[in-house]
């Protein structure tokens, strides 16, 4: 700020010597040096503020010079221990009624906006009345945003960023007066939540729209404790209805990137989840982080169906395994799906579904046919291995310890082609074909209830069975 002003005192200098100046250039100078001058400066940190405070607070407010007074204006708000010294310098603010005070006043309110503490009130009343002391932008903000009010000013803002069109949101801020960064101040973050509750809440376009600007918006660096709210807002609009595949690919590689892959690494997830549980409940929490790995699965299931068809050579016999699978997936009774490739087919496969621009997460397997995958599906308890070529479905009940996991990395494809297991274990062929799908339905009905979409409860067996 000082270089700019500077600048054009020399600008000044130049002009009354009788050297040219442009018309333009020296106007606009200054009219974006009055626009800087109200809004939020650059934030002091906390470990350089806190030797000045506690060195200031020592001599009190009424002997700090100008310089001083706005610095400890400006920071004082940083930690609680100092809200006493930061009312003694609101109280030399209010009867000195500087302009250059009442800006650091402001910008402390906002930079740091102690909400939950005592002192966010008096503070933001100070605020008010600073803002209503001059003719200058505060005043119309704190009208049109309703500043400071702790409580409807952070919804007001945090409204406007839900409701912005595409590349609005840092307008937004900007005619706030707290800058482009929402993180840059802690009444920006309080916004943004704001802005994450509303997106919540809608629905179709409109949250789609709205999301699109909040991820613009989000510094991870800084917001890392508002991952919570923000998962909230991405994720609950689609708890009963789906996005575009484009919107839907750039949520999971957001979410994945910032908090993880919610099926191989899902403590952090562990932590989201019961941090919505405060807010919005146990059960409805569960249902918006459930949002993710239903995309996941969708994903992983059927790309598996889809780069298997491009490789095989036996179209025939994988469209009729797709069509019985993807049934099931398509009324949303797959809860898990995770593939696991033989070492030759993998490189194929992996390359087919990146082409895709989808991300591959899968198991390997070691041991068994090279060229042979497998997909491992959750419908009810019950765990089900389909295979890429004409090895047998194998159903396991999930709890059966010799069932296989979901989501590791490395398989024994031998335990996987098992033929033995408990009683409730089974391994069934794909013939007749066409017909062994009304099996393969009976199978699943009878061991989970579950229907299968278009074949009902299938084919229960009979004497005329092997199975």
């Amino acid at each position: 700020m000082t270089a700019l002003r500077n600048a054009i005192a020399r600008m000044h200098s130049t002009g009354a010597a009788g050297f040219p100046r442009s018309p333009s250039t020296q106007p606009e100078i200054q009219k974006q040096l009055r626009h800087l001058d109200l809004q939020v400066g650059e934030v002091e940190s906390v470990e350089e503020l806190r030797p000045f405070l506690e060195r200031s607070s020592s001599r009190g407010a009424s002997a700090l010079r100008r310089f001083e007074l706005n610095r400890v204006l400006r920071g004082a708000w940083c930690d609680e221990i100092f809200d006493t010294f930061g009312a003694e310098a609101v109280e030399r603010a209010d009867r000195d009624c500087k302009r250059s005070s009442d800006q650091a006043l402001i910008e402390g309110y906002l930079t740091h906006f102690p909400s939950g503490r005592p002192v966010i009130r008096p503070l933001a009343a100070a605020a008010r009345r600073a803002a209503d002391r001059h003719v200058w932008a505060w005043r119309q903000r704190s009208d049109a945003w309703t500043l400071f009010d702790p409580e409807s000013g952070p919804s007001r803002v945090g409204n406007a960023l839900a409701s912005a069109a595409a590349g609005e949101a840092g307008h937004v801020l900007s005619e706030v007066g707290i800058g482009h960064q929402v993180a840059a101040t802690r009444f920006g973050r309080a916004a943004f939540v704001a802005a994450c509750n509303e997106i919540a809440d809608l629905r179709g376009g409109r949250a789609t729209s709205a999301q699109s600007g909040l991820l613009k918006l989000f510094d991870i660096d800084r917001q890392a404790s508002d991952l919570p709210e923000l998962v909230r807002a991405l994720l609950e609009p689609w708890v009963t209805e789906k996005p575009d595949r484009e919107h839907r690919k750039a949520l999971s590689e957001f979410l994945m990137d910032q908090v993880g892959d919610p099926r191989i690494a899902p403590r952090r997830w562990e932590h989201i989840l019961a941090e919505l549980a405060r807010t919005v409940g146990a059960e409805r929490a569960v249902s918006i982080v459930q949002v993710l790995k239903r995309w996941l699965t969708d994903v992983a299931m059927r790309e598996f169906f889809r780069a298997i068809a491009k490789t095989t050579d036996r179209p025939d016999q994988w469209k009729q395994r797709s069509a019985f699978w993807l049934a099931y997936l398509d009324e949303g009774l797959v809860t898990d799906a995770w593939p696991a490739l033989g070492q030759r087919a993998r490189h194929n496969i992996e390359e087919i579904i990146r082409r895709s621009g989808e991300r591959p997460e899968f198991g390997v397997m070691q041991g068994g046919p090279a060229s042979s995958s497998t997909i491992i599906m959750q419908i009810g308890d019950l765990r089900i291995a389909e295979w890429s070529d004409n090895g047998s479905c194998r159903f396991w009940r999930d709890t059966d310890p010799r069932s296989p996991r979901l989501y590791e990395k490395v398989y024994d494809g031998g335990k996987l082609r098992t033929t033995d297991g408990r009683k409730d274990f089974e391994y069934h062929s794909h013939v007749p074909s066409p017909g062994w799908e009304a099996k393969f339905a009976g199978i699943i009905h009878r061991r989970t209830g579950v229907l299968h979409p278009v074949l009902g409860r299938g084919r229960a067996s009979n004497w005329n069975d092997t199975w």
